[in-house]
């Protein structure tokens, strides 16, 4: 993930698998990505208030996952909890495949139970039956 710190005029990179070839075969890719951040950001306002050339790269190195399946929670993470700095937030207890499945079964119960989700009651209804099944089962 790729975050625009206008303030501290550099592009901070999370790459919580630690890709050992960022510079050679990803950061091509993230410079194409940024440079059309940069493109729609000037049609929109910072064409006269930022200096992109000035900008550098940042690789944020103390995140690091213990697998390679929970990236993509890393992401959703950083996107919550990032705000220019390193905070507990991002580091502690990373490092926990439990905490990580906590944290994936809660962002699952939070988007199941949203009250905008319109699948939300066959889904409660449905649960509610395989509940009753797997509760008879066991009798």
């Amino acid at each position: 993930m790729i975050c625009v710190n206008i303030k501290a005029e550099r592009f901070e990179v999370l790459d919580s698998l630690r890709h050992k070839d960022f510079e050679k075969y990803y950061k091509p890719m993230a410079e194409r990505v940024v440079q059309y951040a940069i493109n729609y950001m000037k049609t929109q306002f910072a064409d006269k208030i930022v200096k992109w050339e000035r900008f550098t790269w940042f690789n944020l190195e103390k995140v690091t996952q213990p697998d390679d399946k929970s990236c993509g929670m890393y992401v959703i993470r950083w996107m919550r909890h990032w705000e220019g700095k390193y905070n507990s937030a991002l580091t502690k207890d990373w490092k926990r495949i439990d905490l990580i499945n906590e944290e994936r079964e809660c962002l699952m119960l939070d988007i199941i139970l949203d009250e905008d989700n319109l699948e939300r009651d066959r889904i409660m209804k449905e649960s509610t039956k395989y509940c009753n099944m797997k509760k008879k089962r066991k009798i």
